[in-house]
């Protein structure tokens, strides 16, 4: 059974992959800087019959542990891996997927505020969070993933590839995620260890807030069609990739970036 640790993992994307892997008995770590949402999540899950029947062996204390961490920090970092692999004795995968989940350089949903409008300060948490977070928690996984010859996976995002206005931070840092990928991978080569990335298009993960549980206004039809896919992605779209790498089968793969996003970045968009 895998030991798995995933960064942000209190709501969104990450949520659904740490429970998913939670569901298969894995052991799991979810992190993430937002403690009132673990603390919600550690009791929605604990309460799950389907995740822990009554009469199983497994149970929210044995196979998950719920752990605050900041990963612009590398003392957050540090004790948070420290207490994963003394929780369950090692590591074998790190999901890098904490991040600033706006696009947009303000910080906020604000579109429209042009990047040289808002502090330079803003670019720099970017960075920190989205791009150096991850080589963080990587560079303190690393002796742990070697000994379990492991993996990492990096989420990083179709904005690396293709941006709209104002996303010189949230597109920089993502798109040297992917260079850090491939960077790491190389470095990794003689250990065993995988590195590769996932770049998801839109994802729909409104059903993965943890904090507040809202009627949700279903997708227009546009949302839709526009995807050569026919539909928006789910986070299972996304999930699916990482358990695939996660799994030892699969173990030529390493260095790459799987773009994941209904076929959004292979459609030619003009005018009319």
């Amino acid at each position: 059974m895998k030991r798995i640790l995933v960064t942000g993992a209190a709501n969104g994307l990450g949520r659904h992959m740490a429970t998913k892997f939670l569901s298969r008995g894995f052991y799991v770590t979810f992190a993430d800087n937002d403690i009132h949402s673990l603390e919600i999540l550690e009791q929605l899950l604990a309460n799950d019959a389907a995740l822990f029947p009554p009469n199983s062996n497994r149970s929210i204390q044995s196979h998950a542990l719920f752990y605050k961490c900041d990963v612009s920090d590398e003392s957050s970092v540090s004790t948070c891996i420290a207490a994963t692999v003394e929780k369950f004795s090692g590591l074998d995968a790190l999901i890098n997927n904490a991040a600033l989940a706006t696009p947009w350089i303000s910080g906020n949903d604000d579109s429209t505020t042009p990047f040289d409008n808002v502090p330079v300060a803003n670019f720099r948490k970017f960075l920190d969070i989205n791009l150096v977070g991850p080589y963080i928690c990587s560079y303190y996984a690393a002796s742990h993933l070697r000994a379990s010859k492991g993996c990492i996976i990096n989420i990083s995002s179709i904005r690396a590839l293709q941006s709209e206005a104002n996303n010189e931070g949230y597109s920089a840092s993502k798109a040297g995620l992917l260079g850090l990928t491939q960077a790491m991978a190389v470095s990794f080569s003689s250990s065993g260890v995988r590195v590769n990335a996932i770049s998801p298009g839109w994802i729909d993960v409104r059903e993965m807030n943890t904090k507040e549980s809202v009627a949700l206004s279903p997708l227009s039809e546009s949302d839709h069609s526009q995807h050569p896919a026919g539909r928006v992605g789910v986070p299972n779209d996304i999930t699916k990739m990482v358990e695939f790498l996660v799994d030892d089968d699969n173990g030529f793969i390493t260095g790459q970036n799987f773009i994941i996003d209904g076929g959004m970045t292979k459609k030619m968009i003009y005018n009319e």
